[in-house]
């Protein structure tokens, strides 16, 4: 699940190092409750860069969104919170 909203998600460059956890909870139909809140985040200095990454994280949330469940997914999945960490790789890091 973490999988298809990290697929989405492209950080901008110079946010090498940068990093952010989001707590939310998702319907059994995939959709978003709430808003996501944040629960961690080392986002340096350069509070435009901070912007753009932030913003480049609620950019794959709103491209992933909704996920397509499963009726027994679905079902687990409703209402319980999840905590999925972004973090920008580091420059020549794999």
């Amino acid at each position: 699940m973490s999988d298809a909203i990290y697929a989405c998600w492209k950080p901008p460059p110079g946010t090498a190092g940068m990093s952010l956890t989001l707590r939310f909870s998702l319907r059994r139909d995939g959709t978003l409750i709430g808003k996501p809140r944040a629960t961690y985040s080392d986002l340096g200095t350069d509070s435009q860069l901070s912007r753009a990454f932030v913003a480049s994280i609620l950019r794959a949330l709103d491209e992933a969104l909704p996920l397509p469940f499963s009726d027994s997914m679905g079902g687990a999945i409703a209402g319980r919170m999840l905590a999925p960490r972004f973090t920008a790789a580091l420059e020549g890091a794999s």
